[in-house]
């Protein structure tokens, strides 16, 4: 049967986020990259519009530019299966998502050697990463050097924090006294916390700089952050102004066309003024998925691919997480610099990384630490204390007077038989089969979450905590943190993976995936920076080839 058409490019790239900004500035670099259709399910704003979206819009005030309707994941435990609440939802910024949100750590050399750290573990599907960590490393510089990340050296030696996070970040000088309080505090308790590097801290900083106090824009233009250069400002800019690429919003990727084994372009769906859907196909010899994991696994699952290993969708993990809120009894600081630093202040723990002890816990964790008031939007913070009528008022009247720690742990999630993505009977609004994510935890990440209570025990002891209220053991759809993997793994034995080294797929030569679906192991920490660096890696190496 002859397929109809009705577009062509040179590559595809399916996903305007983070991931994919790394890969299309790689391809614009090459002189033979020919013609670049991108393809994503939020809308293309213009940059001569509008240069950012505001805060308001980004926190919530205004709809998601992919509806929820339209973004719908199933989850089981295996239980009935039942819609898994999506935080992560797409909004206005760039095409669909919020991109290069928060913390910007790297992953340690261990993190890419699971497998061969845990040894003999039952039920596991663990696997050491395809590459030396070197490799890695280089795509953290250039990705660095590009977001220029900000942080502060206070607490310990420049050569220290370089080690610990790496050298292209802005040291801000002066820590904020929320900084020097915990670090002081962690330190005498013979901890080693430190700023850690953060592109857009705990809310929409980088995009559009307001005040946490009056939510508008401050008027003193020398605040810390304020008109920062914006890489992905500069680059979408560029996306539009050259001739090779094409840009479309507003449209859902069914599926990857594929014949005899290599890739022959994409069908897609857009609607038409009336709403109604159109389906269009898109002819190209490259097409290179950066969509995120769940999205990427679901075109994988639809486009009919052979799956001989069986591999497809499997070892799906999300970043094990706890919150604790930690009310301390010191005072705040009125100064303003101190409360705008709140929105980009966030000291690491990393001591709990390796928990030493039984090996099956030898991969621990590290905690984030944050100005709860201010690194939330108001609703959020409300609906994250879980605190009804008098002791929530209580609690916001005492936080508004002294500092509250959010302990936000990050911890190792062993990929395992029980955590796959599939296609549930259930369709979407476009026709299309919703993803289903079926997701049991593995003994070990029970074992890892009975450690944080003592962890966080130890955090409110050092940092004098009056209160602490502490999550309970996440269970169900709360199991599912944002920072997934996994689903489509590369790996170097063609018979154990779904992508080769250089994430191509196996069965569809041509079919690139350069989004945090190639991660075997999830690493525990925030996987954004390590996304973003593979990301650039396989940019790279497309780039050369063609």
């Amino acid at each position: 049967m002859t397929t109809r058409w009705t577009d062509r490019a040179d590559v595809a790239v399916v996903g305007l986020g983070m991931t994919g900004g790394p890969v299309l500035e790689r391809l614009l670099d090459g002189s033979r990259a020919g013609r670049i259709a991108v393809l994503d399910r939020g809308e293309i704003w213009d940059p001569a519009a509008v240069s950012h979206p505001g805060e308001a819009e980004l926190a919530g005030g205004s709809p998601l530019s992919v509806p929820a309707r339209e973004d719908c994941v199933l989850f089981t435990d295996g239980t009935a299966p039942r819609p898994l609440a999506k935080w992560w939802s797409a909004r206005r910024a760039g095409g669909g998502a919020l991109l290069w949100y928060g913390q910007l750590s790297r992953f340690k050399p261990s993190d890419l050697r699971m497998g061969s750290l845990a040894g003999d573990l039952p039920d596991t599907e663990l696997r050491d990463w395809p590459l030396e960590f070197g490799e890695l490393a280089a795509g953290y510089r250039r990705i660095e050097e590009r977001l220029r990340p900000y942080g502060s050296s206070y607490g310990h030696p420049y050569a220290r924090y370089t080690a610990l996070e790496g050298p292209n970040y802005r040291d801000r000088g002066v820590p904020s006294h929320f900084e020097r309080t915990v670090i002081d505090r962690l330190q005498a308790d013979g901890l080693q916390p430190y700023v850690g590097r953060s592109c857009l801290g705990g809310r929409a900083w980088d995009l559009h700089p307001v005040s946490p106090l009056t939510g508008r824009l401050p008027e003193r233009p020398d605040l810390p952050l304020l008109h920062r250069p914006n890489w992905y400002a500069r680059l979408y800019r560029r996306l539009h102004q050259d001739p090779r690429v094409r840009l479309t919003g507003g449209v859902y990727v069914v599926r990857v066309l594929v014949e005899h084994g290599t890739v022959r372009g994409v069908e897609f769906v857009e609607r038409d003024r009336n709403g109604r859907p159109r389906v269009r196909r898109l002819r190209a010899g490259t097409v290179v998925l950066a969509c995120g994991a769940v999205e990427t696994v679901r075109i994988l699952l639809t486009s009919g691919l052979p799956n001989a290993n069986g591999l497809l969708g499997k070892r799906f993990t999300c970043t094990l997480e706890r919150v604790a809120y930690l009310l301390t009894g010191e005072p705040r600081s009125a100064a303003a610099a101190d409360r705008l630093a709140g929105l980009h202040a966030t000291v690491a723990v990393k001591d709990f990384y390796d928990l030493g002890g039984d090996p099956v816990l030898r991969k621990g964790g590290k905690f984030a630490l944050y100005d709860g008031l201010v690194a939330e939007t108001p609703a959020r913070h409300v609906r994250n204390l879980r605190l009804r009528g008098r002791a929530l008022a209580d609690f916001l009247a005492a936080e508004r007077e002294h500092y509250v720690v959010k302990a936000s742990f990050k911890g190792e999630s062993i990929p395992s038989g029980g955590k796959y993505l599939t296609l549930s009977g259930r369709r979407n609004s476009y026709g299309a089969p919703v993803p289903l994510l079926h997701y049991r935890p593995h003994p070990v990440d029970l074992a890892l979450q009975q450690r944080v209570p003592a962890l966080v025990e130890r955090l409110g002891t050092a940092l004098g905590a009056r209160h602490t209220l502490l999550h309970p053991a996440p269970a169900g759809p709360d199991l599912v943190s944002a920072h997934h993997h996994g689903g489509a793994v590369f790996g170097a034995d063609p018979a154990d993976s779904v992508l080769d080294p250089d994430c191509q797929c196996r069965e569809a030569r041509g079919l690139f995936v350069a989004d945090s679906a190639s991660m075997p192991t999830s690493g525990a920490t925030n996987s954004s920076l390590t996304a973003m660096a593979n990301a650039d890696r396989v940019g790279a190496k497309l780039a050369a080839a063609l």
